[in-house]
């Protein structure tokens, strides 16, 4: 394998044997407390727009956006978890989540506010306390849902159940803190050269996105690599070479763009500081799920849990694979070798170009959910906030395939990088179906 790195099969050796376990499957029998599917989702809902918007506000990368989506639909799950009778928990099938308490069995337990609870902690912890306008979003989100629970439950319920929320949310920050992402802020990068395929960077001021990405912990996957589709079409500048036609065709596509492709880049790009970007369009996609399909608290927070782990392991997967490749942008080799004048039709961001992220994790992403839905037809009004009109979709896979294409007309990747992506993040999405069991496997299957 020649572009993944020897350290990440070591470390995917090792992580396969830790979680040599079984799943960990609680029952929390307590009679008088509502089970997590008699309670609507609006919680979560609401939760995840929260998340969305700060990420977008504290202007947050790509990749760690996706962490935190990670983190929040972990913690969405854990929190409901004691109300569902035939729940398995996350512990010991995620890599180094260890067990999480479950409730005592004396008193009742009001699900909403435990999910209150334990998201309003965990998100506030994976925010700094400087990120002031965050933290009083957090707070106040908070507060609405506990004084809106207290007059439906009661503030002793609602005190009881906040208070085992909390317990679940340190749990998961105690697991956050030990996923190598503070050991990368610590690390310095130095942009390789001295062969025309390497990337450089396409703007004055730009600094690389997220280098060491990959060395953060996954969450279902073994190792950051475990799904990598490495490229397959060597770089030439030879007129009659497949990379010299893939570039050839990011040109002439730029060049004759139709309305419709230019708003379908515009649709897709999710551009950090701009939105919650790529990860949060599709956690925008799950809440706009909710009332589609009329889920409620359980199955919501089955869905945050595993399109979140998908979201969070696809940009470790892909920012590893990207830094390994290290493959230089359209814009670079056609301005080198096909036209100096050309420029995309959105700006190149600060990170090589194979492969896709976009296509990862929309591909992943779309195998979650179809894996969990089926296929489902459904209208996209998540862009309504910026101008767009709603797009309808026949299916998870068919809005996957417009994001990854999405890329071409933007004029910022080659079609291999966008085919391979997308199959890279279907890798990923299947996965997490396979391996992160919510349910018991019903005999005989």
């Amino acid at each position: 394998m020649k572009y993944l790195k020897r350290a990440t099969l070591v470390t995917g050796l090792l992580l396969a044997l830790s979680l040599l376990v079984l799943p960990v499957r609680q029952t929390f029998a307590q009679e008088d407390s509502v089970l997590a599917a008699e309670h609507d989702a609006t919680v979560l809902v609401k939760w995840m727009q929260l998340l969305y918007d700060r990420v977008e506000a504290e202007k947050i990368s790509a990749p760690a956006a996706s962490r935190l989506y990670a983190y929040a639909g972990v913690t969405a799950y854990q929190s409901v978890l004691p109300g569902m009778p035939e729940g398995i928990s996350m512990s010991g099938q995620l890599n180094a989540l260890d067990t999480i308490p479950y409730p005592e069995e004396e008193g009742v337990y009001d699900w909403p506010s435990s999910a209150n609870a334990a998201l309003a902690t965990v998100i506030a912890g994976l925010f700094p306390e400087e990120a002031a306008d965050t933290q009083r979003a957090v707070e106040a989100l908070r507060s609405s849902q506990s004084n809106s629970r207290a007059g439906d439950v009661g503030e002793d319920v609602v005190a009881r159940s906040e208070a085992y929320g909390e317990i679940v949310a340190q749990a998961i920050l105690d697991w956050v803190a030990i996923d190598n992402f503070a050991e990368t802020r610590e690390m310095t990068f130095e942009i390789p050269g001295g062969d025309p395929s390497l990337w450089v960077l396409t703007a004055d001021g730009m600094r690389p996105v997220e280098p060491y990405w990959g060395q953060i912990r996954p969450f279902a996957l073994y190792y950051a690599d475990a799904c990598a589709v490495e490229p397959n079409m060597p770089f030439s500048t030879e007129e009659d070479s497949a990379f010299y036609a893939q570039a050839l065709e990011v040109k002439t596509t730029g060049d004759n763009l139709t309305n419709e492709e230019k708003d379908t880049a515009r649709f897709w790009v999710d551009t950090p500081g701009e939105t919650g970007t790529p990860a949060g369009h599709w956690v925008l996609v799950e809440n706009q799920m909710v009332d589609h399909l009329g889920l409620k608290l359980d199955r919501a927070s089955m869905m945050y849990g595993l399109v979140g782990v998908s979201l969070g392991d696809s940009f470790i997967s892909a920012w590893s694979l990207k830094y390994q490749v290290n493959l230089l942008r359209p814009v670079t080799y056609i301005q080198e070798y096909i036209d100096p004048n050309w420029q995309p039709f959105i700006a190149s961001p600060g990170f090589p170009e194979y492969p896709s992220g976009h296509s990862v994790v929309s591909g992943a992403a779309a195998e979650v959910l179809t894996g969990m839905f089926g296929t489902v037809a459904f209208t996209d009004q998540s862009g309504r906030r910026r101008g767009f009109e709603p797009r309808s979709f026949t299916s998870f896979e068919a809005a996957a395939n417009q994001a990854a294409i999405s890329r071409l007309y933007g004029g910022i990747h080659y079609r291999s990088a966008i085919e391979n992506g997308l199959r890279q993040g279907r890798c990923i999405g299947q996965q997490v179906l396979n391996y992160v069991l919510l349910r018991s496997v019903p005999q005989g299957e």
